[in-house]
């Protein structure tokens, strides 16, 4: 039976606690994986069976490829590694693992939520509104943000009864980058831009919060579900208006979401009309002319139609 407690002392690895059999430390093919020390242990090792997962980067396996990625061997090697390391007395150093603190699960830190939060942000430059067709005044309707930092937009997530900040969702302007602060935030439960929606008006919903900022720039009430997926919470919020008309990306993501929103229409009796991107080139509305726009919303089909009216 392999002494895995030896082993890991032998690869004089970082150990920082001990939960029953597990021992917890810094995951020591972090900085190969990803390019960066490992700074917060996330890595575990069984040491009964030598089973191990860095549960930051994913590297996993078991004790002989644990000694052969950090010794540098190859596989088969490893055994005979293990059989030079258990001819060896280490009683002082066996000490090190007896010694270890238990692990306690720290509870991550809440910080109370309010609209000061948002102050450490900035207005977005005038270049990236023009990048995104985006006009000043919709931006500060919806209270959009900008991270000089990250170059990320900073996109409010708020209470769909009173309009507080539950958190907000960061978006680079650079690449496909996303992070919802504070982590977990319920934004299924709510809807981009639901503060300033008008209920006796059409409308539309799109997927991409700033397709919704542009879209209220050009004088239309809307909304964003954060992405292609719908969720009851937000369908209950969308039936207070008295049409939809439903502009999720065309492609099979949105036609998906297109048959969410069906579903939904029938169960709570709303109108529903389907955006007609009948020779428009692009999936989004968000990268359309103004042109584009108005006549996909003024074309709207029924979704009575059912999938032919969107595909």
């Amino acid at each position: 039976m392999i002494d895995v407690e030896k082993v890991l002392l032998f690869l004089d690895l970082s150990l920082h606690a001990q939960r029953g059999t597990e021992v917890n430390g810094l995951c020591p093919m972090h900085k190969q994986r990803t390019g960066k020390e490992d700074r917060r242990p996330s890595w575990w090792i069984n040491v009964e069976t030598g089973a191990h997962i860095c549960f930051s980067c994913g590297y996993k396996g078991n004790v002989y490829t644990l000694i052969a990625d950090v010794k540098g061997i190859d596989y088969h090697d490893a055994r005979d590694y293990i059989d030079d390391t258990a001819e060896k007395p280490i009683d002082s150093l066996m000490k090190r693992i007896k010694e270890l603190p238990q692990y306690v699960q720290a509870e991550p830190e809440q910080i109370p939520m309010s609209e000061a939060r948002l102050v450490v942000y900035t207005d977005a430059p005038d270049i990236e509104l023009k990048k995104r067709f985006l006009k000043r005044e919709a931006v500060d309707t919806h209270g959009v943000r900008w991270d000089t930092k990250t170059e990320s937009w900073i996109l409010p997530i708020r209470d769909p009864e009173d309009g507080s900040l539950w958190g907000w969702q960061e978006k680079g302007a650079r690449g496909r980058f996303f992070k919802n602060q504070p982590v977990g935030v319920k934004k299924s439960k709510t809807v981009f831009g639901v503060q300033v929606m008008v209920e006796t008006q059409d409308l539309i919903v799109v997927e991409s919060p700033l397709d919704s900022v542009r879209l209220t720039g050009l004088g239309h009430n809307s909304i964003s579900t954060f992405g292609a997926i719908i969720g009851e919470d937000q369908a209950k919020i969308m039936r207070r208006a008295s049409r939809i008309i439903a502009a999720f990306d065309n492609d099979k993501a949105g036609y998906v979401a297109n048959e969410q929103m069906r579903t939904f229409s029938k169960k709570y009796g709303m109108e529903l009309s389907y955006f007609n991107y009948a020779g428009i080139d692009v999936k989004d509305v968000g990268d359309m002319v103004e042109q584009e726009i108005e006549k996909g919303i003024a074309t709207a089909k029924t979704s009575v139609l059912g999938k032919a009216a969107y595909i």
